[in-house]
């Protein structure tokens, strides 16, 4: 998809719509299971922004993100396919080795949503909700940075280990270099394990979550300095209108929302928007293969 592409480009608006109200049905039922068991969570990335810019989901968004500590973030998992009923399935590294993510998702049964780069993954991949583990991060910088780094190489190569080319967003020269180097290193990955670089990603990751720190964040991702946080400016969490429901931000969202997209309330104008690009979306089992 080019720079210039909109959101026409990749949906009709009648499809766009219909998938947010599915991932809007997925995000009602996590809530119910998280109020049930008193599990905390909230809203991150453009969810955040959405929830503050537009009341819910960005106009233009396919997805929607939310992030759970690590200690509500595992219990959830424990109870979430027993609570979570037939209509719905948990996908995660854990359930299958062939997932490439650090997320969990929840997603609706019969559903598919695959992009391009995920075309031939061997796992389900349905219309889902993604969840994200908070961690404690150490307080002490140059500690905080090698944490940090342990994260993203032990991201890149179990995501690289899964498929050659991964979902990014460059464009241009950037991305044809960015692949070129993806595809020289993706046949030496199949040296490690990929339980081995789960077991250090999740290790790395978790590596304070005894410690009483100052800092939390997401490790994981293109840009993990701007997903560390002061618990200060996390919590407490803020309930705001999302939709036909309600969401949970941070307490100092404006000042994480400017931190990670500037002027946030201010649009980019489409060619600068961002999609999933879908390689195959369908809503239940009769429109699949």
């Amino acid at each position: 998809m080019s720079m210039k592409a909109t959101v026409e480009d990749v949906y009709t608006s009648e499809t766009l719509r219909k998938l947010q109200d599915v991932e809007m049905e997925i995000y009602k039922k996590f809530v119910q299971i998280c109020e049930r068991h008193g599990f905390t969570y909230f809203a991150l990335y453009g969810t955040m922004l959405g929830a503050i810019r537009h009341k819910g989901i960005i106009p233009w968004d396919d997805d929607i993100d939310v992030g759970m500590p690590r200690k509500d973030y595992e219990a959830f998992l424990k109870i979430a396919e027993e609570e979570m009923g037939a209509e719905y399935q948990l996908m995660n590294a854990d359930i299958s080795l062939e997932y490439p993510f650090v997320t969990s998702r929840v997603m609706k049964r019969g559903t598919e949503f695959r992009t391009l780069s995920m075309k031939n993954c061997k796992c389900d991949l349905g219309i889902f909700l993604d969840v994200f583990c908070i961690d404690n991060m150490a307080d002490d910088k140059w500690s905080r940075r090698w944490q940090l780094l342990n994260c993203w190489v032990a991201e890149k190569m179990y995501i690289l280990r899964c498929f050659p080319f991964p979902n990014l967003p460059y464009r241009g020269v950037k991305r044809a270099a960015v692949y070129t180097i993806c595809g020289i290193a993706y046949p030496f990955m199949k040296l490690f394990p990929k339980k081995m670089l789960l077991k250090w990603l999740k290790n790395a990751s978790s590596k304070y979550q005894d410690a009483d720190t100052v800092y939390l964040g997401d490790c994981f991702g293109l840009n993990v300095k701007g997903n560390i946080w002061e618990k200060g400016d996390v919590f407490p969490l803020k309930k705001v209108s999302f939709e036909d429901t309600y969401i949970y931000v941070p307490a100092k969202y404006d000042k994480i929302l400017k931190r990670q997209y500037g002027d946030y309330m201010t649009p980019l104008p489409e060619g600068r928007r961002s999609y999933i690009i879908p390689y195959k979306l369908s809503f239940d089992e009769s429109e699949k293969e």
